[in-house]
């Protein structure tokens, strides 16, 4: 059976007694592996005691904006959404506490989607562990890497104590979950759809067979943060055919996520695949090997599981690229919506003109036909943003395509506030037409929804470096250059500029060529004037030279800044450079390079 909630008996859900309810928010709240933040905790201790007082049924967003986050009788949830955001959260906090060191308490809290009220679900007593291990049994479907590595090795038996059974209570908990859940119910029907089965632990410790059931179930809850997905979590394998119609004719391409756990000595090995279901042909895999602490299974599965949900989520990831060759090669009409996103995306990579108006055709036709489909109208919002800041159209259009980029942007957010593509969208186009404050709350939004996404990383810590506060968008960028498996050119720019300006000139000139070799214009900008610094006149001219042929860089590099965010500060020390670049080129060449703009 599904594990749903009881049906109410009263307001709070269940019989259960006022005494139990806080013994089990005490125990919850005391516990160091339950992860939600202050302000979550104070949230779930509030709605709980409104729930026991009897004033469940009048929980609001407005109440709980005032009572946990100190807003003020001016709170709008249209323009604020913290309280749905938290609650969201909180509900992941949830999940993971339960599927963990709460497996099992007898009372636990369920935050219904749509509501705050808490229910107080009354479970039956979980049975003790087994003391004998299974037997691991003969493996006929593992990878071939796992099966080499799981024959004749020594099984490491860690003690694991209190919080190793509390994970085994899990796993067996975890077992009796229905082959059908479908985890997350998603609008549009022309995402990729994704199993994710259950790790499968390749020798029988305890320790191995929990963390092997606890991977699967936060890998589930960290890919719910990509809104470009649709998730599944059968039971076993055996589950597919019958609980994923999809596999039984739907045309949208469908993945399985399966991978395996074993235990050496102090390490864990962990090998997960990505399969296209209908050859079971590997699109991608990875390992992961990493120290093995009875205390710190719970870091270990959240830095694993991270590691898989990021490579599998990212819009530049082995998901997105396999979808985009599938269907160059037998194009499905349900996936076509879909398609322009990617599509945008790969535009995205480098901004190239040429690529921008086929891109931007197939978006507006895509919110023609799936006016409510969110992703297409945030994408769209992105491309007219690129149409007034590149200067794609002509100049008397510019502030028009500016004003439709935050008119589809805003669509999307109204569509799905909780969508990833919006929210980042948004910030965006705020931030391009001068509202910093409002693009850096969307940022942080965006990384409160998936800080799991590498692109989110990176568009926040672009638009926060830009401005100057490199401290905090520093790591951000470095976090998504690390997470991100064929970063884009422009990854690397902001870097580049951060070096530049605090006088790592010899870094800042390495990112800049990675920059310019991935195709941006604004990376051989980059190049030069760091070439000046240097003194290297060859390089400087090359970089000039193939910057002419950027017009939107090239023609007013202090412009093309400005357009883009750029700090006074920024702009005036780049530009130094850059007229000692053109010194440098007309030193060397006699002549001067072809496009030369001051500042």
């Amino acid at each position: 059976m599904k594990n749903v909630p009881n049906k109410p008996q009263s307001e709070t859900g269940s019989n259960a007694s006022e005494g139990d309810v806080r013994a089990a928010l005490d125990r919850m709240l005391s516990h160091p592996e339950f992860r939600a933040s202050q302000r979550r905790r104070e949230f779930l201790n509030f709605v709980v005691e409104e729930a026991l007082a009897g004033r469940g049924s009048a929980l609001k967003g407005f109440t709980i904006a005032q009572a946990v986050f100190g807003r003020d009788e001016g709170f709008d949830p249209k323009t604020d959404p913290v309280v749905r955001l938290e609650a969201r959260r909180l509900r992941q906090d949830l999940d993971s506490y339960y599927v963990g060191p709460g497996a099992a308490d007898p009372v636990r809290f369920v935050i219904p989607k749509g509501g705050y009220a808490p229910w107080f679900e009354v479970r039956p007593p979980v049975p003790p562990p087994e003391t004998a291990p299974d037997s691991p049994g003969e493996r006929t479907d593992a990878p071939p890497q796992a099966q080499k590595r799981g024959t004749g090795r020594k099984t490491a038996v860690i003690a694991t104590g209190v919080a190793g059974f509390a994970f085994l209570a899990l796993a067996l908990l975890s077992l009796s979950w229905s082959a059908d859940v479908l985890v997350e119910e998603r609008a549009a029907a022309d995402y990729p759809h994704v199993a994710i089965l259950p790790f499968e632990a390749l020798e029988s410790s305890p320790t191995t067979r929990t963390l092997s059931m606890g991977l699967s179930s936060e890998l589930v809850l960290k890919l719910r943060g990509f809104s470009n997905l649709r998730l599944f979590a059968p039971a076993t394998a055996d589950d597919l055919n019958s609980n994923l119609p999809l596999l039984d004719g739907d045309p949208v391409p469908s993945y399985v996520v399966r991978g395996t756990v074993e235990t050496e000595g102090d390490h864990v090995l962990v090998y997960v695949q990505l399969l296209f279901s209908e050859t079971d042909e590997v699109v991608w895999a990875d390992a992961y090997d990493a120290d093995l602490a009875p205390v710190s299974l719970v870091a270990l599965r959240d830095t694993i599981s991270s590691g898989i949900a990021t490579a599998l989520g990212q819009p530049y990831g082995p998901l997105s690229d396999d979808v985009q060759l599938r269907a160059s090669q037998s194009h499905p009409e349900s996936l076509e919506s879909y398609l322009c996103v990617l599509q945008a995306y790969t535009y995205r990579r480098s901004f190239e003109r040429e690529a921008f108006e086929p891109v931007r055709d197939c978006l507006k036709a895509a919110v023609a036909r799936s006016p409510d489909y969110a992703d297409a109208w945030a994408m769209l919002g992105w491309l007219k943003l690129d149409a007034a800041r590149y200067r794609f159209v002509p100049p008397d259009q510019v502030e028009a395509e500016y004003a439709g980029a935050l008119e589809a942007a805003e669509r999307a957010y109204r569509l799905a506030p909780d969508n990833i593509h919006a929210v980042k969208a948004l910030s965006a186009v705020h931030h391009h037409v001068g509202n910093y404050a409002e693009g850096e709350r969307f940022g942080r939004i965006a990384i409160d929804l998936n800080p799991h996404d590498p692109d989110t990383l990176a568009q926040v810590g672009w638009r926060l470096s830009v401005r100057g506060k490199y401290e905090e968008g520093g790591p951000l960028m470095e976090q998504a250059i690390l997470r991100t498996i064929d970063p884009p050119g422009w990854y690397y720019h902001l870097p580049s500029l951060q070096n530049f300006m605090q006088g790592n000139f010899e870094r800042a000139l390495v990112q800049a060529e990675i920059a310019a070799s991935k195709g941006t214009g604004f990376g051989q900008f980059l190049v030069a004037i760091n070439s000046a610094v240097t003194g290297d006149a060859d390089r400087a001219a090359e970089a000039l030279k193939a910057l002419s042929k950027v017009p939107s860089v090239a023609e007013d590099p202090a412009d093309f800044m400005r357009r883009h965010g750029a700090t006074e500060a920024i702009i005036s020390a780049a530009m130094t450079r850059y007229r000692e670049a053109h010194r440098l080129a007309l030193g060397r060449d006699g002549a001067e390079p072809a496009i030369q703009r001051d500042e």
